[in-house]
């Protein structure tokens, strides 16, 4: 028995519902029916993020009477030509209010989308003043591509009264990455994050040979390669000093470091924020795991620096009884303690922070030689080009160092978390024995 079709009845209801033909791709399809308050979707170019979120925020239109909803574009044109272009793609003629139009060279009659329902969409763009993003209570906001934190700001305030939801999708490539990532990526954040990747099943409406030479056109720009195809929060400066490391680099659930290894931490002293960092690090006889770090957020005592070292290594399933090899820089304790040593007091702190009645601590002090610095920054990055060293993501502080350090002086701030990598896996790389001048053996009674 053979199907006959009136054509004719079935483009009157694609027209009637253009939402019956979109499907989402795999890598957008947990975003599409995440209820979160706050998503963020950081995804490779040309992936369909911007279209993905017109369909499900056209489909949040149509279902809801008298809703109040903002879609934000980079600049103006960017709103029209894209965001309010793929909005109607998906509105239904039907479902708009008899006042409402939309052209292609202008958008939305005055930037605004109005349904027979009741329901609004204002249309904005990143481009203008903050003062423009002010003054509605919205049920829910869609942002295109990181924003201004001014704008950002005002985004979320538009949300609060009626707990409504924003969602921003984006590639951050020339966005304010730092402050929006620290929004994010907070310890009490609110906010979900999805991750779209160029693929060619991300992407089935291309060919795998379209997918695989975008793929090889993104590498003649490796600055911000990891963005345009892996949704990275940042790119990689080019001449940099470790251009061994990128994103295969990072540790994947199968990467994790097998039973047996070494363990180490290094230990960069500072006197100021962010200048205090500990790296922990294990390894065998094949490979080297950046397992975690800390890096402090104001200045700190020996005895605070000793409890945020125990606390990584407890949330890695450590403790510092499991450590081989200790290594802090060559300080003094100034003002702390004249003529003390920094690691003096830390190895004592850590004792005590331990607890154990008889632990022994050993902080030896880093290979100082002429050349010493350079020569162990060599060593890193051939582990990295002979894919022998990982760093876990959760070092986001040595991350973004590996990706951006071009050298520089002792207090450039890229080395901080370098130099304390360096330190512990120096004599582990170099193959050498681990026989350093060494600080005072501290043993609690």
């Amino acid at each position: 028995m053979s199907a006959t079709y009136d054509m004719s009845r079935v483009m009157a209801t694609l027209v009637e519902n253009p939402l019956a033909l979109f499907d989402p791709s795999p890598a957008f399809a947990p975003f599409m029916c995440d209820t979160s308050r706050r998503i963020l979707v950081r995804a490779a170019n040309r992936t369909g993020k911007t279209r993905h979120a017109a369909a499900r925020l056209a489909k949040e239109m149509l279902a809801t009477k008298d809703g109040r909803f903002r879609a934000v574009g980079v600049t103006y044109q960017q709103s029209v030509s894209v965001v309010s272009k793929y909005l109607n793609s998906f509105l239904p003629p039907s479902s708009l209010a008899p006042s409402c139009r939309y052209s292609v060279e202008n958008g939305w009659t005055h930037q605004l989308i109005v349904l027979g329902n009741g329901t609004t969409c204002e249309i904005r763009s990143q481009d203008q003043a903050p003062i423009a993003h002010a003054g509605s209570d919205l049920d829910g906001v869609w942002c295109d591509e990181l924003p201004p934190s001014p704008v950002f700001t005002e985004l979320v305030a538009r949300v609060m009264s009626k707990q409504g939801w924003l969602w921003v999708t984006a590639t951050p490539i020339g966005r304010p990455v730092k402050e929006f990532r620290e929004v994010v990526e907070g310890e009490q954040t609110a906010w979900v994050q999805h991750v779209a990747e160029m693929s060619p099943e991300n992407c089935p409406w291309y060919t795998r040979d379209q997918v695989e030479a975008w793929i090889e056109e993104a590498r003649l720009f490796p600055d911000s390669f990891e963005q345009r195809i892996k949704g990275a929060w940042e790119g990689i400066t080019t001449e940099r000093v470790f251009s061994g490391f990128d994103s295969v680099c990072l540790i994947k659930p199968d990467d994790v470091p097998p039973k047996g290894v070494h363990l180490g931490v290094g230990i960069d002293h500072g006197e100021g924020a962010g200048k205090q960092v500990a790296v922990l690090i294990a390894w065998n006889g094949t490979g080297m795991w950046a397992l975690d770090e800390v890096v402090n957020t104001k200045a700190t005592t020996p005895a605070q620096d000793a409890k945020a070292i125990r606390e990584m290594l407890l949330r890695n399933g450590y403790d510092v009884n499991q450590v081989d090899r200790w290594v802090g820089d060559v300080n003094s304790a100034g003002k702390l303690s004249a003529g003390t040593k920094v690691n003096d007091l830390l190895a004592a702190a850590l004792c005590r922070e331990a607890g154990y009645g008889r632990l022994a601590i050993r902080i030896e002090v880093p290979v100082k030689g002429l050349g010493s610095v350079g020569f162990g920054e060599k060593l890193l990055n051939a582990g990295f080009l002979r894919g022998q060293i990982k760093v876990a993501p959760e070092c986001q502080t040595l991350v973004n160092s590996l990706r951006h350090y071009r050298g520089g002086a002792p207090d450039e701030p890229l080395k901080h978390a370098l130099d304390a990598f360096r330190y512990v896996a120096y004599a582990p790389l170099e193959g050498l024995a681990s026989s350093r001048q060494t600080s005072q053996r501290y043993t609690l009674r």
